[in-house]
């Protein structure tokens, strides 16, 4: 039996596509309130902030500041605040800054050019409280992205089937001509559930790295 051709693939945002520059994330909101960070606390404090959130990814709390912005918000300044070293000052300039530090990786723009030019559809599947799209549009990839498909707009939170489903319906695909890449096993391989095979990254910290996603265009037969 023929494969069939891989003709949309949805991405995972946060640590898939994008991720916080640490010692400018940090860095600038230390400097904001007149803090001094000693040697590795900036990538210390970014990497523990990963970290919870990836600890809690399936979790009731998570679930709930994943469908409502305003629950977002608090909850995010709660989880910064649990983070040793991070009084309650910085953990306030941190949450009022991170959507600035967060960026593509080093392979992020070629990988949707790419996937783009050859004609494969491309959706933004995401457990999140508030609009990403300003993110792409700051780098100019809001043009790349066919569909976004947030847990706080759509109702349903990875790993629910639901989501995936609503991702197929925007994009008009089919799960076996479809790909899932992500970063988390159990959130991002649920889409398994659905029906969509999935491609599960190994973390990268910075988005000054390759993610990797040469995988992706050899599995989507891109050339890359």
């Amino acid at each position: 039996m023929t494969a069939e051709p891989v003709t949309t693939v949805l991405f995972d945002f946060a640590w898939t596509l994008f991720a916080r520059d640490s010692e400018r994330w940090v860095g600038n909101a230390a400097a904001s309130i007149g803090r001094t960070l000693a040697d590795g606390e900036a990538h210390r404090f970014a990497g523990d902030f990963a970290e919870l959130l990836r600890e809690t990814a399936t979790d009731s709390a998570h679930i709930a500041r994943d469908l409502d912005p305003r629950v977002w918000d608090r909850a995010i300044l709660a989880v910064l605040e649990q983070i040793p070293g991070v009084d309650q000052a910085l953990a306030s300039a941190l949450h009022d800054t991170h959507a600035e530090a967060i960026e593509p990786y080093a392979d992020t723009v070629a990988t949707l050019s790419a996937l783009r030019d050859s004609g494969v559809r491309i959706g933004v599947v995401s457990n999140v409280g508030w609009d990403i799209r300003t993110c792409f549009a700051r780098h100019g990839l809001d043009g790349h992205v066919d569909a976004f498909v947030l847990s706080y707009e759509v109702g349903f939170v990875k790993p629910d089937p639901r989501i995936w489903g609503a991702a197929l319906e925007a994009l008009r695909a089919t799960p076996r001509q479809t790909l899932m890449v992500g970063d988390h096993p159990a959130a991002d391989g649920g889409s398994v559930s659905a029906g969509i095979p999935a491609l599960i990254l190994p973390m990268v910290d910075s988005p000054a790295q390759q993610r990797g996603f040469d995988t992706v265009l050899r599995l989507v037969q891109v050339p890359s």
